[in-house]
């Protein structure tokens, strides 16, 4: 499955690393990123592998586990900038996320027609309004 992965997503705390890199929360994550938290994961990063550290907690003085696994896969890798990076492939991203927003803000476009339109026939009015909120 790790040939499909086209960004590995290294941190400590998945749900802001999802936003702050790709853009998206993360339940929205595509299968082509992986996000690893653990040391088991981090080393099992393939050779040559595209991934970027992004770490909100970084202790200097007692390291955990999975940072030590870090800066073991970026001495592996021989370069100290995260690997197979550029503004292109970030480019990328912002083409995904522009799709992504552009097909949903259309069908919420849709639904919002499909409502009013509905609602526009003579449907009944709702007994009590405070009964459709969402909170």
């Amino acid at each position: 499955m790790s040939e499909d992965v086209r960004l590995y997503i290294v941190t400590d705390d998945p749900a802001r690393a999802c936003l702050a890199v790709i853009g998206c929360h993360i339940t929205e994550l595509p299968p082509i990123f992986r996000i690893v938290t653990g040391p088991e994961q981090i080393a099992a990063i393939p050779n040559g592998a595209r991934c970027i550290g992004h770490w909100f907690s970084w202790k200097v003085r007692h390291p955990s586990r999975a940072q030590m696994a870090w800066e073991e896969l970026r001495a592996r890798a021989g370069d100290r900038r995260p690997i197979g990076l550029d503004d292109k492939f970030f480019q990328l991203i912002d083409e995904w996320n522009a799709k992504r927003r552009k097909a949903e803000s259309e069908r919420l476009a849709s639904i919002v027609a499909e409502y009013v339109t509905d609602n526009s026939q003579g449907g009944a009015p709702a007994e009590n309004p405070q009964k459709q909120r969402w909170f």
